[in-house]
């Protein structure tokens, strides 16, 4: 298993992206939480966020944790449930204990310029090749794409 199947996104990146597919990935939403917009509206920056903030928390970047609690709180417990089972193959028992038990509400934030920074570009440049199958709407949805399909026609003149 790597990092991108334990996405609850995983299915719908690898699908057509159609209808059916939009409503099966809705189903995995949170709705009571705040931050669910995110899941909801913007699965291209999810799931950039969910890859980044989880390979930061894998190399032990404790600041890290809060982001990947809020963005499992977009999710519904049965797919939160599914995630963290298949993060226990990447993660601490300790850390898959705070995960599952602890409110992100309880954490304190703490910034760092470099991490925000470092997230900020893999939305815009798309290191984990994601495939939006519909029409970008936001620029980085655009860019990520660009970015995509250059590594694609560079991969194919190999």
């Amino acid at each position: 298993m790597n990092i991108a199947q334990t996405s609850p996104l995983y299915e719908y990146w690898n699908s057509e992206q159609n209808e059916n597919d939009e409503k099966k990935r809705l189903l995995k939403l949170n709705p009571k939480e705040p931050a669910s917009n995110l899941f909801s509206s913007e699965p291209y920056k999810w799931e950039n966020l969910y890859q980044s903030v989880l390979r930061n928390v894998i190399d032990g970047d404790e600041s890290s944790l809060k982001g990947l609690m809020v963005l499992l709180s977009t999710i519904s417990k049965k797919e939160k449930v599914i995630v963290l089972n298949s993060l226990e193959t990447f993660l601490n028992k300790h850390t898959i204990y705070k995960l599952r038990n602890e409110n992100y509400y309880d954490l304190k934030s703490s910034k760092n310029f470099y991490t925000t920074l470092r997230i900020f570009l893999t939305i815009f440049i798309n290191p984990y090749e994601l495939e939006l199958k519909k029409e970008p709407k936001h620029l980085y949805e655009k860019t990520g794409m660009f970015f995509y399909k250059l590594r694609k026609i560079v991969l194919l003149n190999k």
